[in-house]
C-alpha cells in the first residue's frame, strides 16, 4: 500500500504526468483496491455515492478539466486517510487561465477548447500561452458586427468542430406568437450556407 500512497502523492505534487497516472490506475489493482475504499466516508462530498476509483477512472486526461478534476479529488482522498502532502498548482493554473481568457459569450466543451485552443507547444510562457489563446477564440468564433448578447447560459452552435457564423440576433416581442420576451440568434455554416437559430427565452 505504501508505494500506492507514493503513487497518489507523487500525482499531486507534480512529480508524475497524468498520463502515467492515468496508466496506474488501469493496471495497479493494488492503487484501485485502495481507491475503492469503501470505509471512506464521502458523506457530503461529491463522491458520496461512488468511490475515489470509479470516479478518477471517469475523468478525462487529455483535457484540463478532467486532469483538475482527478488532482482535487486524489488530494481530497490523502486528506480523507489522513495524508497531508504539498500540492502543485499547475492544474488549477492551467484551468484558472483557460476561464479569464474565454469570452463570456461562448461556453465550449472542455474537449474541443483542449484541442483547437489550447496550445500543443507546452514550453511557451504563460503570456505567450495566454496570447495564442485568445487569438485562436477570435479565429475561430467569428461574427458579423458584435458577438451574441445571450438571455441564457452562452448556445454557440459546433458543427463538424467548426463554430458556425454568429450574423445577429433579433428581439422577441411578447404577443401572439411568445408568450415571453427574448431572442432569435442567427447563425450560418459557411460552407453550406444554412442557416442555424438559437432561441432563448427570458
Amino acid at each position: 500500500m505504501a508505494d500506492e500512497i507514493q503513487i497518489l502523492k507523487d500525482f499531486v505534487e507534480g512529480k508524475i504526468s497524468d498520463h502515467d497516472f492515468e496508466q496506474q490506475l488501469y493496471i495497479n489493482s493494488a492503487l484501485e483496491k485502495l481507491l475503492s475504499d469503501s470505509a471512506v466516508n464521502w458523506y457530503g462530498t461529491y463522491l458520496q455515492g461512488t468511490t475515489a476509483f470509479l470516479y478518477l477512472i471517469g475523468q478525462n486526461y487529455k483535457n484540463t478539466e478532467g486532469r483538475l478534476n482527478a488532482h482535487e479529488t486524489v488530494q481530497l482522498f490523502l486528506n480523507k486517510i489522513g495524508i497531508e502532502v504539498v500540492t502543485s498548482a499547475k492544474h488549477t493554473d492551467d484551468y484558472e487561465l483557460l476561464l479569464r481568457i474565454c469570452p463570456k459569450f461562448i461556453d465550449a466543451e472542455a474537449d474541443f477548447i483542449e484541442k483547437y485552443i489550447v496550445p500543443e507547444d507546452k514550453t511557451l510562457s504563460k503570456a505567450e500561452r495566454k496570447q495564442y489563446m485568445k487569438q485562436r477564440y477570435a479565429e475561430l468564433f467569428k461574427y458579423q458586427t458584435k458577438p451574441p448578447k445571450w438571455i441564457q447560459n452562452p448556445d454557440w452552435p459546433i458543427k463538424n468542430e467548426k463554430p458556425l457564423y454568429f450574423l445577429g440576433q433579433v428581439d422577441l416581442k411578447k404577443g401572439e406568437l411568445f408568450h415571453d420576451e427574448g431572442s432569435i440568434f442567427l447563425f450560418i455554416d459557411a460552407e453550406t450556407g444554412i442557416v442555424e437559430t438559437v432561441k432563448q427565452l427570458y
